[in-house]
């Protein structure tokens, strides 16, 4: 018996890709201007907000994880064989870095003035240590930028297969049916 294979993914795995990919930019872009605002209750809201998505990032990509895990995806288009491996990989370290990233921020929160998820405040887990707070931030940073080149790259690799191979890559990820 034959195991089908798709040729896009499905709905679900779709909307959450481009959802994350929304969010994620948003946090990255924020995230880069933030430290330059001038200390304002609207810096503090931008802050909030920042780690409020941040969460929501963390937890849709443990949900597209177990999606992807659990449901069949189309096979990887075709190339040689270090650039199927190097994609493989590639998709894996940006799922790691998209959980690391809102995982060190929210354990440098830990340490400090604690977490607001939007109106809800959680008191600090830890008890505070701002020098350590600052230095798990500088992490939070660090993976933040690895993130952002690592994600320009996905999207020069996927401009490379759409406007150069012209393989059609976008229909596996976008919300029209595959052509067979």
């Amino acid at each position: 018996m034959q195991k089908f294979t798709p040729k896009r993914y499905n709905n679900t795995a779709i909307v959450l890709h481009w959802l994350l990919a929304l969010l994620i930019i948003g946090l990255l872009v924020v995230g880069f201007f933030m430290p330059d605002l001038p200390k304002t209750p609207l810096r503090k809201l931008i802050y909030n907000y920042h780690k409020s998505f941040g969460l929501i990032v963390f937890a849709l990509v443990l949900f597209r994880i177990y999606w992807r895990l659990t449901h069949v995806v189309p096979d990887h288009v075709t190339g040689s064989r270090w650039q199927v491996q190097l994609a493989h990989y590639a998709h894996i370290f940006i799922y790691a870095l998209i959980l690391v990233v809102p995982g060190v921020g929210l354990l440098a929160s830990a340490f400090n003035h604690g977490f607001n998820l939007f109106v809800f405040h959680w008191e600090p887990l830890f008890p505070v240590d701002k020098d350590l707070a600052h230095r798990i931030m500088g992490w939070h940073g660090v993976t933040a930028y690895v993130l952002g080149g690592l994600l320009s790259l996905h999207v020069a690799a996927f401009a490379w297969h759409q406007f150069v191979q012209k393989d059609g890559l976008i229909r596996r990820i976008w919300f029209t049916p595959a052509r067979h």
